[in-house]
């Protein structure tokens, strides 16, 4: 599965080499396949850890604040988690690129050397948050939202968007989330709070997995939002110790593939060996 989804790409990549920077002007073929690329090449690279491929340089018009709607603002959370992923993988122009100023959504951040430079990069990734929280729609808020009742088996909260495009760029946030905590260069590598920081690593990402989680079930009208769960759940799911969750998140793979013909049976499978589980040796 994974090898036809590169071999996709890379058909996508050769469609749209041609005007890339032209891609999202207007609404045409060229416009529409530029995006579903940047979204499956996304959820391909956080998936594999591997390098971004596509150029993002057609998002510049997107790279703002200003008033839009919200298929527009969708997009610049889909373009905020890819910026990410460029930040903790690289892209194929870094090594051509790396001397210049890098773009942001902000542009507020010059150039500086090596360490420095990374560290002001990943606050500038966080800043956009901070931007979004204050700048962004209401039409982004979930139109109902109910934590899980624990003592009634329930893992996952329900949260209820108006839209599909809401779904889409809400889940492409908590991905990058998911990789802003994991790839924070002020982290403790050695010394008496690896530990403790790590533990706080692990909350932070479960809870985030638990809510990309809800979000696809809650509003499975988005069937898309069941595979960026299932991302979430492949690469987060070994730091579940809780079996009942454990469970939980086996579930919503099992429901993708009876359901959406998504193959996610090998994911299931690293999963219960990661955990452990009694009497599973690689197959059951």
């Amino acid at each position: 599965m994974g090898e036809d989804t590169e071999n996709g790409l890379k058909g996508i990549h050769i469609f749209l080499d041609a005007q890339v920077r032209s891609a999202v002007s207007g609404y045409g073929l060229r416009h529409a396949t530029y995006w579903i690329a940047l979204r499956q090449e996304i959820t391909t690279a956080f998936s594999k850890q591997r390098t971004f491929r596509l150029p993002l340089e057609p998002c510049e018009p997107y790279r703002s604040f200003e008033p839009a709607d919200d298929y527009v603002w969708a997009d610049r959370l889909v373009i905020h988690c890819a910026d990410v992923l460029q930040y903790c993988y690289g892209s194929e122009e870094e090594d051509l690129t790396r001397d210049r100023s890098i773009s942001s959504s902000m542009s507020i951040i010059r150039q500086v050397p090596g360490a420095d430079m990374r560290i002001a990069r990943y606050e500038e990734l966080v800043l956009f948050e901070t931007f979004w929280a204050e700048m962004g729609p209401p039409s982004f808020k979930p139109i109902y939202s109910r934590e899980p009742d624990r003592s009634r088996g329930e893992v996952f909260p329900e949260l209820w968007y108006l839209n599909n495009c809401h779904v889409a760029g809400l889940q492409f946030l908590e991905l990058a989330r998911i990789l802003l905590t994991v790839y924070n260069p002020k982290l403790p590598r050695l010394g008496p709070g690896q530990r403790t920081a790590m533990r706080s690593v692990d909350q932070k990402v479960r809870s985030i997995v638990l809510r990309l989680c809800g979000i696809a079930l809650s509003n499975q009208h988005s069937p898309p939002g069941l595979v960026t769960a299932s991302a979430a759940i492949g690469m987060c799911g070994d730091r579940f110790t809780e079996r009942f969750e454990q469970e939980a998140l086996l579930g919503l793979l099992v429901k993708l593939e009876d359901e959406h013909a998504y193959p996610t049976l090998s994911t299931q499978e690293s999963l219960k060996l990661a955990w452990g589980w009694e009497g599973y040796g690689g197959s059951e």
